[in-house]
């Protein structure tokens, strides 16, 4: 076996061949070495592997099964190892890779930095016409073009366009190309640099972009809408409103708002924006086993919770309304389930021609418009059923009040009740007329430790046959839903282990809705009674109705609270500072509610 020293002779003299030629960057074959060194090709061939291994010299494989090796230009042969390693950390860092294409022969080389931006192995031969295939069929006929006019030409270029790897991963990346002479040959050489991670950050902070202008344009139709809906004294003008408002928002593209028939369980439309008729064509239901009910919008009345399709033709769901996303131009859409307190008003559906839309912080502020809805339908409902002349009158029955309320089966009254104010987180006040009671069997109810839902009882005067209450609630669940489906109560009488609740509802509100809600709460109320009537009118009740519609609900109920509080009394029952603690307000904010809503009331005595 050859020893160390003179085995770098050997391969010392084989790089000579090249080094000490007149050529030394000329390509030579294996024969042609092998003859000036006067060796067989076998031996020859494992001396110049070795000294490509170790960088000094540069190889590619020709024709079927030939070699060819060369010297790099330019390089000092004892440098060259270190200046390779260089090149190929800094391509590999750069995601960068070099080329150079010979218009004579029709050659084209790869250093390695190329063969990893494509995903093929650095003994990759390529060919122009293979190479140009890995870019993307959108942006081939461009670099053809480029690289042409450049042969052609000498005009140089710099681009950035898609490929296709090996493996078939999409990249973007820069090519640049410019037209040299070597040696007399006519050359193109350039680079290539893989900027897919540049793309994705661009594109990321451009979705960021567009996120915040759809959330601050968003944020200010929530905004405007809020005014409006508060604005509308109708369930229909609540909803037309809120369709123009999201409809004609530049971020989408219509909005609908519809209901649920109860029976066939289909979407009944209530009102459209820039897309009339569509809830029709639709064919939507919130019936499971149908197929207008599997999607979006039928999920968000099953569920009570926003429903979303952000790329409808990624979501096997919407198949059955692609055509229709086609015709109505939109390609992602969210559905909103107009809830108020666990009632159900309907759906609200918005749609955009933005793929992707409704992202988390959009999604956060839609939730909301659900409930500001709600909120808006429920006062509406709730004050046709104060103040309009035709009501249905239900009577319910509770058996067990001792068990159900804790009540003492001995107590027996009857409450008129003459205001309800809710005043949030499931606390009520409660202004009603007691008779057929004693005053301290009254007084004691609220102290009895087995009683529920009633915090305190207060005697604000006597009546004839009777006393002036105020009652305060926490969490009544038949008060509640009476009240979120727009209703109030009227009496509550209490005889033994009985008790019997008197309900009035708006005479063109969802009746038959309102019996189910109530019927199925835990205290089992049992329905005994329904008929429509006229509501005989109070001298309160009719001042009310010659009030604006701009009454506020705030102002409402600093009125109620001050009225049944005894505050306009001489003496006063009862003071500022004691009606707004009964309210839950500071005292200027109820007098300012108090001067707002006396203004009104004043207005509408006078006028």
């Amino acid at each position: 076996m050859e020893d160390s020293a003179a085995l770098e002779d050997i391969y010392a003299a084989t790089l000579g061949v090249f080094t000490e030629s007149d050529e030394p960057t000329a390509p030579r074959t294996t024969p042609e070495v092998a003859a000036q060194l006067d060796c067989g090709r076998r031996a020859t061939h494992k001396r110049l592997q070795h000294l490509a291994d170790a960088g000094e010299l540069r190889t590619k494989k020709v024709g079927a099964g030939a070699r060819v090796w060369w010297c790099p230009a330019d390089a000092d042969p004892p440098d060259h190892r270190r200046l390779r390693d260089l090149l190929t950390n800094a391509e590999r860092l750069g995601d960068v890779g070099a080329w150079e294409y010979d218009i004579d022969e029709g050659e084209l080389f790869w250093t390695d930095g190329t063969c990893r931006i494509h995903g093929v192995d650095s003994d990759y031969e390529p060919r122009l016409e293979a190479v140009m295939e890995f870019f993307h069929p959108d942006d081939r006929q461009r670099m053809h073009q480029l690289f042409e006019t450049c042969v052609e030409t000498g005009e140089p270029y710099s681009v950035e366009l898609r490929l296709a790897t090996a493996a078939e991963e999409t990249r973007w990346v820069r090519i640049s190309g410019e037209a040299i002479s070597q040696g007399g040959h006519p050359m193109v050489r350039g680079y290539i640099q893989d900027i897919t991670a540049q793309k994705e950050h661009e594109r990321l902070l451009e979705r960021q972009r567009a996120d915040l202008e759809v959330l601050n344009s968003l944020n200010a139709v929530v905004r405007q809408l809020t005014d409006a809906v508060i604005d509308q004294s109708t369930r229909a003008e609540i909803e037309e409103t809120t369709c123009e408002q999201l409809g004609g928002a530049e971020p989408y593209r219509f909005a609908w708002i519809a209901t649920i028939d109860p029976v066939t369980l289909d979407f009944v439309p209530r009102a459209e924006h820039g897309c009339e008729g569509y809830v029709t064509d639709a064919d939507l239901t919130s019936n499971p086993t149908e197929l207008g009910g599997r999607g979006p919008a039928g999920r968000a009345v099953r569920t009570q919770e926003m429903q979303l399709s952000r790329d409808i033709s990624d979501d096997p769901d919407f198949e059955p309304w692609l055509d229709l996303a086609e015709r109505y131009g939109y390609r992602s859409m969210a559905a909103i389930p107009i809830v108020f307190e666990e009632t159900l008003y309907g759906v609200l559906g918005i749609y955009s021609e933005r793929v992707g839309a409704f992202g988390q912080a959009e999604r956060s502020v839609l939730e909301g418009i659900g409930e500001i809805v709600g909120h808006a339908i429920a006062a509406v409902e709730r004050k046709q059923a104060l103040l309009s002349d035709e009501v249905v009158e239900l009577s319910f029955r509770f058996g067990n009040t001792h068990s159900r309320l804790g009540i003492p089966s001995s107590f027996e009254a009857s409450f008129d009740f003459d205001s309800t104010l809710s005043l949030g987180d499931g606390v009520f006040l409660v202004y009603c007329t007691a008779t057929d009671v004693e005053r301290d069997a009254m007084t004691a109810l609220a102290d009895t430790e087995e009683v529920r839902y009633i915090e305190t009882v207060t005697v604000l005067g006597e009546t004839n046959g009777g006393f002036e209450l105020e009652v305060k609630m926490v969490d009544p669940p038949v008060l509640s839903t009476v009240a979120s489906i727009g209703g109030y109560v009227s009496n509550v009488t209490i005889t033994g282990d009985s008790t019997t609740m008197t309900v009035h509802l708006a005479a063109d509100g969802d009746v038959s809705g309102a019996i189910d809600r109530i019927t199925s709460l835990e205290q089992d109320p049992e329905m005994v009674r329904r008929r429509q009537m006229t509501r005989p009118r109070r001298s309160l009740d009719r001042l009310f109705q010659r009030l604006p519609e701009s009454l506020t609900d705030r102002q409402r109920a600093a009125l109620d609270a001050a009225y049944f509080m005894g505050y306009f009394d001489w003496p006063r029952e009862s003071s500022g500072p004691e009606v707004a603690d009964a309210l839950g307000v500071s005292s200027s904010t109820f007098h300012q509610h108090l001067r707002q809503a006396e203004a009104k009331l004043l207005d509408a005595v006078f006028r």
